[in-house]
């Protein structure tokens, strides 16, 4: 797992231990249903045990692991039927909050936002999928902060946790690189050329594509989502 021996500086070593765990199960590294064994995890990092499994009460709480009776640690799946749900909730709300951003854009938050597609571009030319889920996720942020609607942005905030291991896509197809790419440049084209409505389409549409497109590679490779059960 190698984002566990990334020299990264945190707080504390819970944090650290935290949010390297989060980003190997929402990147796509650590698959849905495979064991985490947390005295490998306190070895390869050079840790005691207890922020391991503080680390892991955090992950737990947030459903992206299980915890048996035997203290047995795996990666969490989601059902097809919730993801699906939650979803439908972020397209709406995450082009809305694009639309707002875009009503009140500034040279400044055009400038950021410029900056993050040039860093992404880098991404896409290095095949650097991780990086580019990562600046893919703040990209989606720094639209989200400037929607002026603080509530709006909190709601966003909490799918976008429940939900965040659809950035795994970038893992399993490698081709979905060029095309992300392309739609962010859009979104930002239409907010340059003061058009929020079609910023508002063009992140709808993007959002559709991508969770869609996650979850056929999920269940076709049984990467993070259970199919519905017929009998519920």
């Amino acid at each position: 797992m190698s984002s566990l021996t990334t020299p990264l500086q945190w707080k504390t070593k819970t944090e650290m231990i935290y949010n390297m765990l989060r980003e190997a199960i929402v990147s796509g590294e650590l698959r849905p249903g495979e064991r985490i064994v947390l005295r490998k995890v306190a070895s390869d990092l050079g840790v005691s045990a207890i922020p391991v499994r503080e680390a892991v009460k955090q992950l737990e709480a947030e459903g992206l692991v299980e915890v048996s009776a035997h203290s047995e640690v795996t990666v969490s799946k989601l059902s097809e039927k919730d993801f699906r749900e939650l979803s439908s909730i972020r397209v709406i709300l995450e082009a809305y909050a694009t639309r707002l951003t875009a009503e009140r854009i500034t040279p400044e938050i055009l400038a950021e936002l410029q900056q993050q597609i040039k860093e992404m571009e880098a991404c896409v030319r290095d095949n650097d999928y991780r990086r580019y889920g990562i600046l893919n996720r703040c990209f989606h942020q720094t639209i989200y902060a400037h929607c002026g609607n603080e509530q709006l942005k909190k709601i966003i905030d909490d799918l976008t946790i429940r939900t965040d291991r659809a950035r795994a896509l970038f893992a399993y197809n490698r081709g979905r690189f060029k095309e992300s790419l392309r739609e962010h440049q859009a979104i930002v084209q239409a907010m340059a050329a003061g058009k929020p409505e079609v910023a508002e389409k063009v992140m709808a549409e993007q959002k559709r594509i991508a969770l869609e497109m996650f979850i056929k590679y999920s269940q076709g490779e049984q990467t993070g989502i259970e199919a519905p059960n017929d009998n519920t």
